[in-house]
């Protein structure tokens, strides 16, 4: 039967028989495909891979290599003799000594029934990828911030060790810091992991002394010029009232003639401040992987050998994290499976200096 006059509004309304959560789901079909998926999968991976080698704060920690092993000079050297007319010198050699790297292989799956994929909604699978995304960007800040602040050697294979900085003999008795630049020389007893039995540590306070004690551990190696604290964020506020603490300058903003002394960064996005010290300009990084009272020091400007953290790469699989190669077609499931072989050891023994206000011994901190 015919209807005369204007459609309007109520005509709207769907027909008695029809379901409108059925609707919606043939209404929110894309047509994506595996295949699909997969490259983006891939695309969101190479995108992290380079993040990390860049990455605020963690990108300065470390440096790549493919060989297991790191080899490192110790102890001092011989100096040069007068010479003689008719005699020789005798010949020296540098000693050394090293350590094995870690390495282990990580894997991880997004996985959906070929109905549910050709069903997905886009945010939805959006989503799958963004948290492996997240996921890989949590596992290698996790091992990075783990093996700087961890004061114990692990096992590697039956024999060998990946040991942590300069830790007093405990790790390595063989390990003697070398004579540095300027003619200071150390004993193996030299640490580099300070807890509140140090002097100028003081228990659970955060100050210009304690944190002047540990530059001066970097200093006294030859690392002179700035410095950058990994620090807590849940500490920022303590940070701030620090004796000689410099608060950035923000762009877009005109300070006139404010009394304020203020830090100047390249990206002041990576600091959110800087603290002056006895031995130099420490720039303040914090990240909430850190607990409280707990920091590092590390030297800035440093080349990628003299960097305090060492990754050790699987060679034929490469960097960073990626789609392993293969069909994980598996009807009427269908998986895309990343995989990463890496880990983190101590390239610069003398490189970084681990702070506690907690403790009386000092304790790793959990990196969360």
């Amino acid at each position: 039967m015919a209807l005369i006059g204007f459609h309007s509004l109520m005509d709207a309304a769907l027909p008695t028989l029809w379901d409108e959560d059925y609707l919606k789901k043939i209404e929110l079909e894309d047509g994506t495909t595996f295949d699909v998926i997969a490259r983006e999968a891939q695309s969101a991976l190479a995108a992290l891979n380079a993040e990390i080698l860049t990455m605020p704060g963690y990108s300065q920690l470390f440096s790549v290599q493919d060989d297991p092993e790191v080899e490192y000079r110790v102890g001092v050297g011989n100096a040069f003799e007068v010479a003689t007319e008719y005699s020789a010198p005798d010949p020296t050699r540098g000693k050394t000594t090293g350590h094995m790297l870690p390495i282990k292989p990580y894997d991880m799956a997004l996985g959906w029934t070929m109905m549910s994929l050709r069903k997905a909604r886009r945010a939805k699978l959006e989503a799958d990828i963004a948290q492996m995304v997240v996921a890989g960007r949590a596992l290698y800040q996790k091992a990075l911030l783990t093996r700087f602040f961890t004061s114990t050697a692990n096992s590697v294979g039956s024999t060998s060790s990946d040991v942590p900085f300069a830790d007093g003999g405990s790790a390595d008795a063989n390990y003697v810091p070398p004579e540095s630049p300027g003619g200071e020389t150390f004993l193996y007893t030299h640490e580099h992991f300070l807890d509140t039995t140090d002097t100028g540590i003081t228990s659970n306070t955060l100050d210009n002394t304690a944190l002047s004690v540990a530059v001066e551990h970097l200093e006294e190696h030859g690392y002179q010029g700035e410095y950058m604290a990994i620090v807590s964020r849940a500490d920022i506020g303590s940070w701030a009232a620090v004796d000689g603490f410099k608060p950035p300058t923000w762009r877009g903003v005109n300070y006139q003639q404010s009394a304020v002394e203020r830090a100047q960064f390249g990206d002041i996005s990576q600091y959110f401040g800087a603290v002056e010290t006895d031995y130099g300009m420490v720039n303040l990084w914090a990240t909430p992987r850190v607990p409280t009272m707990n920091y590092g020091v590390v030297p800035l400007g440093l080349s990628e050998l003299e960097r305090p953290l060492r990754m050790r790469i699987a060679p034929r699989i490469g960097f960073g994290i990626n789609l392993v190669p293969g069909n994980w077609i598996n009807a009427p499931a269908l998986m895309v499976v990343a995989y990463a072989e890496f880990g983190v050891g101590v390239g610069n023994r003398v490189g970084g200096v681990c702070v506690d206000h907690g403790a009386s011994t000092w304790a790793a901190p959990t990196i969360s």
